[in-house]
């Protein structure tokens, strides 16, 4: 990559960095199956938040990611990762351990060579998108510094994938590998000496693979890739089709009111991927629900306050 045109950073940003580690309020997140997973989230105060995303739009956006990573990209999503991985022989997936916070200052400041600024410069840059060395999971500027740290990593797996003939994509922290089509005998690098290489090369770039997050899925087992299933086209997962199919028959019947807000949100969620998976499929009548789900949300305190707080996840655990 070039290196970007120099740049002037405003002295209220300058003013702003020294006491950067203190602006962020930390609380935990729970998710996943009988909420045992826990995350830090890490919010940076509004008047830090709106520096983060000056840098975002007018100085780390001149920086690309590359065309493997599928997260926090616009114009890519979920969809357009697992697409990459229809109607295959195998599927591979592995986990990036703590993604964020293994990303440390010194590989940050690696990045912001390609901005072309002095060194007192990049000092500052780098404490304003870090708390206490490392990239916090919170910042609007975090997923796509990882994206850019990861450039390395993605560019040695899609050659690791590309010489043995599977193809590789990224989301996040999300790895996920595909090859051959049902009806071929196996060709190139077989799956378990393909994670033997993966592992190798993630371990060279200073990441770990989350052991209990690997998964090989042969073609006659479900195949999953983000939390959509590749297996002849892209699809929810059937136990999320009847949960969908469950809450709107609910809604329609009984009206929203009878739906807590997490289910609330969990249905408008589902909504939008079903929407953004299948348009046709997204009928009048469900989209009238989505309207109002969307407005008991935007109706409550607690609503508003987790979409103005929160960092959205779109992939599906």
């Amino acid at each position: 990559m070039s290196t970007i045109t120099s740049f002037t950073l405003p002295t209220s940003l300058r003013a702003l960095a020294p006491g950067a580690d203190k602006r962020y309020h930390v609380y935990p997140l729970v998710s996943g199956k009988n909420k045992k997973k826990k995350r830090w989230i890490e919010a940076p105060d509004s008047e830090l938040k709106a520096a983060q995303r000056w840098l975002l739009d007018n100085w780390l956006y001149h920086l690309a990611a590359t065309g493997f990573a599928h997260g926090f990209v616009p114009g890519r999503s979920i969809l357009t990762n697992a697409a990459e991985h229809v109607g295959r022989r195998w599927v591979v997936t592995a986990d990036i351990r703590d993604f964020f916070p293994s990303i440390t200052a010194g590989r940050i400041a690696t990045c912001l060579d390609q901005l072309d600024l002095d060194e007192a410069d990049r000092s500052t840059v780098v404490q304003l998108v870090t708390r206490r060395g490392r990239l916090p999971q919170g910042a609007p500027t975090s997923p796509h510094l990882a994206n850019l740290v990861a450039r390395t990593l993605d560019l040695r797996l899609s050659g690791l994938a590309r010489q043995h003939d599977w193809t590789y994509t990224r989301y996040a922290d999300d790895l996920t590998f595909s090859a051959g089509s049902p009806t071929s005998p196996d060709t190139g690098m077989p799956p378990h000496e393909l994670l033997w290489a993966i592992e190798r090369i993630v371990s060279d770039e200073d990441f770990q693979l989350a052991a209990d997050k690997t998964h090989v899925m042969p073609h006659h087992q479900r195949q999953t890739v983000t939390g959509l299933v590749v297996n002849q086209r892209v699809a929810l997962p059937k136990p999320r089709r009847r949960t969908l199919r469950a809450m709107l028959h609910r809604l329609e019947t009984s009206g929203p009111e009878t739906l807590d807000l997490r289910q609330l949100q969990v249905a408008q969620g589902h909504l939008a991927l079903s929407k953004l998976i299948d348009p046709d499929g997204y009928d009048l009548a469900c989209r009238h629900l989505g309207e109002l789900i969307r407005n008991s949300v935007a109706g409550s305190a607690l609503g508003t306050a987790v979409d103005s707080g929160s960092t959205a996840t779109t992939k599906l655990d």
